[in-house]
């Protein structure tokens, strides 16, 4: 059974390594985690759980809230929601961002994902969501059509995307 979780400052070994599966940069996905030692995840928890309650945002952030995508009790990717856009994340951002971890890519993850989170996005009231995609990934733009983004706009590198909920 797929579902998300959202992130718990009681997260533990499983998602910390679940984790070392996504790169620092994986196309746009940002991974902080990997290569972190085990001993400061706990710190890094607490952070993005105060960070989804608004507290300790650095001024360019706006509250995000984190998931992991669950296999039964195997977690194998990551998702985040923005909670809103400011202008800088309206013309180079979105509202959702995910990863799968590489072990478990090409198994349909990807599309499951999306679809959770866009599930969470719609509870969260956010009725338009943004979301881009590096041109040459062409597994997360064939995701965004499936979940029927519709493309809004291209640069030179990346396709942005909108999903009416």
């Amino acid at each position: 059974m797929l579902f998300l979780k959202k992130l718990s400052v009681s997260d533990g070994k499983s998602v910390y390594t679940m984790l070392q599966g996504i790169e620092r940069n994986d196309n746009g996905f940002h991974n902080d985690v990997k290569g972190m030692p085990y001993d400061e995840f706990a710190d890094w928890l607490c952070t993005n759980e105060a960070h989804s309650n608004s507290i300790g945002l650095p001024d360019w952030m706006v509250p995000q809230t984190q998931y992991w995508l669950y296999d039964n009790d195997t977690p194998v990717g990551c998702g985040r929601i923005r909670h809103y856009l400011n202008d800088s994340l309206i013309k180079d951002g979105g509202h959702i961002g995910y990863a799968i971890s590489y072990p478990y890519r090409g198994k349909g993850y990807g599309n499951e994902i999306l679809r959770l989170l866009l599930i969470e996005a719609r509870g969260m009231d956010i009725r338009e969501v943004h979301i881009g995609a590096n041109k040459d990934n062409a597994k997360s733009n064939k995701i965004i059509l499936n979940n029927n983004g519709r493309l809004h706009r291209e640069t030179e590198v990346k396709n942005y995307y909108i999903i009416n909920l």
